[in-house]
């Protein structure tokens, strides 16, 4: 067999260098005749193109080791000892089963957003596109994804357990704002989170919360002699344990932020379900904190993040059980509005699986419509092809309060018009009759309702139409869907059940009672 062959299937993917000093010593050539030899290497040899490594080393491998773990783990590995912002991208999105929300991608891959002599995210990944080794891919109910280069369909698979995952880590951010402010740490009405109108953001880099920091030790003194905050940096991830690899994009981001002089001191902490052994001492040596949910709210609030996982999963396969909910509503209650999150979640599965069973058979949650210069979510697609396409927005508000005027005005004037625009430019729906429907538990105020009936009015229905849901009749359509489960969880968390009066019989004559 050819030796450089064997070393490959023995040592994995590698290094021209540490190729040709395999065949200087096993074989006593010079370091001439072995760079020779490596740079001759055919075969199922390869080469990977677009990225050089210092003193011009290429990364080599076999045919059947692309896009295993063993080549993701050593090339990362390849590019982080050389200190590359590349290796760094791949080491984390390898932590999250190599995919992430595009969205997510400048957060987790340990670069800055805009910064001298450094690479931005976009370049990151511009550059591993070009090379093949990173891609774009849209997961429904996920939305446009990045991820390591894998053979089709590969991540079909995980689209329900990274959306469950994505909206359990939501909720866990809300908690880890609430513990913020309720300690004093973080500025009681500026802690940013991820999926917000703006991306949280301490000096050059992107994270999933941060806020200013106003304790004493963390305040300083600027030119003008005003107090400048310090601030709080958080990320969090939910899936498999960290690993040291896993976490040193995060390492670097912190250290390479700790080095900008304009920028005060920053608490920063890392929240995962678990560390293992060198990513729990890694953080600590850099003063990073490693928190997890049971340290930071305790086992119950802990158990409850990791039951809601498996209780998603099971409703994105419209198995939603009523008490489980209960018991998730009951555990997470004691965060400031995970309760309305998890309605908002709920609500979403529940309309999903009425929409497969009344709209259409294609069915997809959460999809995200492109023109240029906007874009615009709707929760649910229901395709029926060749007869129609039925986009709804799902609201599921407590039936106490009522939807603000705002968030109304904004689907009507600015989602609706932009998913329509993107739909008449896709191949296989623009022919279709398109209809736009809004779904919500909870009243409209009357100025919405106005704005609506102007709307309806003055749409042309050759165009498309606009249709209004509210909780009364998105009740008979559930029930009409006979599915026991469905019933129940929508009357107990989106029904508001009003006690009858009591009535008393006129003319009564108390007398006769005895006292």
């Amino acid at each position: 067999m050819d030796p450089i062959t064997d070393y490959l299937e023995t040592n994995g993917p590698s290094l021209t260098s540490e190729v040709a000093q395999y065949l200087i010593d096993t074989y006593s050539l010079t370091p001439s005749a072995a760079r020779k030899r490596v740079s001759r290497a055919g075969g199922e040899v390869r080469r990977l193109a677009g990225i050089v490594f210092p003193h011009k080393a290429r990364f080599l491998y076999l045919q059947q080791q692309f896009g295993s773990p063993w080549y993701w783990e050593s090339l990362a590995q390849a590019l982080i000892e050389s200190n590359s912002a590349y290796g760094y991208a791949i080491a984390a999105l390898r932590q999250r089963g190599g995919i992430v929300p595009a969205k997510q991608f400048p957060t987790i891959c340990g670069a800055p957003l805009r910064q001298q002599r450094q690479l931005s995210p976009d370049t990151i990944f511009e550059r591993l596109s070009d090379a093949k080794l990173l891609t774009k891919v849209t997961l429904s109910g996920v939305g446009e994804c990045i991820a390591l280069i894998q053979e089709e369909g590969h991540y079909e698979t995980q689209a329900d357990l990274l959306r469950a995952e994505l909206l359990t880590e939501d909720i866990l951010l809300t908690a880890v704002k609430d513990w913020l402010r309720r300690l004093g740490i973080a500025s009681f009405g500026q802690v940013a989170l991820r999926g917000g109108e703006k991306t949280p953001q301490v000096g050059t880099f992107a994270w999933d919360l941060s806020a200013p920091c106003y304790l004493g030790h963390m305040v300083r003194k600027g030119p003008d002699g005003k107090a400048k905050p310090g601030f709080v940096a958080c990320d969090v991830f939910l899936g498999k344990d960290m690993t040291g690899a896993g976490v040193a994009p995060f390492i670097r981001k912190c250290l390479t932020l700790r080095g900008l002089p304009k920028i005060g001191p920053c608490m920063q902490i890392l929240v995962a379900n678990r560390f293992d052994h060198d990513a729990f001492l890694l953080l600590k040596r850099h003063g990073i904190i490693p928190a997890t949910p049971k340290t930071l709210f305790g086992e119950e609030v802990a158990e409850a993040l990791t039951q809601l996982t498996s209780v998603l999963i099971n409703a994105a396969h419209a198995i939603i059980d009523p008490g489980q909910f209960d018991d998730l509503f009951r555990k997470l209650s004691k965060i400031e509005g995970a309760a309305n999150q998890l309605r908002g979640t709920l609500f979403e599965y529940i309309a999903a699986e009425v929409a497969r069973q009344k709209l259409a058979t294609e069915v997809s949650m959460n999809r995200i419509f492109k023109v240029p210069g906007s874009e615009a979510e709707a929760d649910i697609v229901a395709v029926t092809p060749h007869h129609g396409i039925t986009l709804v927005e799902c609201k599921g508000y407590s039936p106490r309060a009522t939807i603000p005027d705002k968030l109304f005005k904004r689907w009507l004037e600015h989602n609706v018009p932009t998913c329509y625009a993107a739909i008449k430019q896709h191949p296989d729906w623009k022919g279709l009759p398109i209809s736009f429907e809004f779904w919500t538990t909870a009243p409209l105020t009357d100025e919405s309702m106005a704005l609506f009936t102007k709307a309806k009015s003055s749409i042309r229905p050759s165009r498309y139409t606009i249709d209004l849901k509210l909780g009364p009749d998105l009740l008979g359509t559930i029930k009409k869907t006979r599915n026991p489960s469905l019933i129940t969880a929508f009357e107990k968390h989106f029904v508001k059940i009003e006690r009858e009066p009591e009535v008393f019989p006129e003319n009564i004559d108390l007398d006769m009672f005895p006292s």
